[in-house]
């Protein structure tokens, strides 16, 4: 079981990484071209929370049937803390956004939110590669 939560996880990763990806190109249009905010801009918006919370929640399914707290304290903590943070980061950023009025407040807050949530994410699978 715990190997096909493994794959499951690694396998996801690839549909938040596309989901960004998607993202940053659509906040970024939107905010350069000064048009309205769109009912994809909604979808993806929405989305993207919803995805990141899928990988972790693999993630830290995986971390508690791998039993990897036991690891030494930097290596078993750092990687879900700071995925639960760049997660933390995309649901502060959605409310912000929904809160918003105007459509150039929405754009700018959405692509600066998935950048930093994007760098926070790249940092954090980094830090356990480079090991």
């Amino acid at each position: 079981m715990t190997q096909f939560v493994f794959y499951a996880h690694s396998g996801w990763r690839y549909v938040v990484i596309l989901a960004t990806v998607v993202a940053v190109v659509m906040f970024a249009a939107g905010l350069i071209r000064g048009r309205a905010w769109g009912v994809w801009d909604q979808r993806i918006g929405m989305a993207l929370p919803i995805v990141y919370d899928i990988q972790l929640l693999l993630g830290l399914v995986l971390w508690i049937m791998a039993a990897a707290w036991k690891l030494p304290p930097l290596s078993a903590w750092e990687h879900p803390l700071t995925m639960l943070v760049a997660v933390g980061i995309a649901h502060v950023t959605w409310m912000r956004v929904k809160g918003a009025t105007a459509d150039r407040t929405k754009f700018q807050t959405a692509l600066i939110g998935v950048l930093v949530t994007g760098a926070v994410m790249g940092l954090g699978v980094w830090r356990i590669t480079s090991r």
